[in-house]
């Protein structure tokens, strides 16, 4: 069973979101929200830290309150959707401008 992350959309800057992951060690992270995404019938959504190059990939589930649950990934479901966001992305940057 996936755990639950705790989150709170903190900031909107024009067309980029910002989402606060909230530690159980006490401590938090801004991440800009780089997209939702949906593979093998599942969604889910990649995060890019403030202060790293890196690349967070979570479960995405809304809830019927309007709001959203992040679900941390098995590492076997974790490998595929990461595979998965990376095809995404070189699909996407192989595409022409305009």
């Amino acid at each position: 069973m996936a755990d639950e992350t705790s989150s709170d959309v903190d900031v909107e800057l024009g067309d980029d979101y910002f989402i606060t992951l909230d530690y159980d060690d006490g401590t938090s992270e801004e991440c800009e929200v780089i997209g939702i995404f949906e593979h093998d019938g599942g969604e889910y959504i990649a995060l890019g830290p403030e202060e790293s190059d890196d690349v967070y990939i979570y479960g995405y589930r809304e809830t019927d309150d309007g709001g959203f649950d992040l679900l941390e990934l098995d590492e076997s479901v974790f490998d595929d959707v990461s595979a998965a966001y990376l095809a995404i992305q070189d699909q996407l940057e192989g595409e022409p401008e305009g």
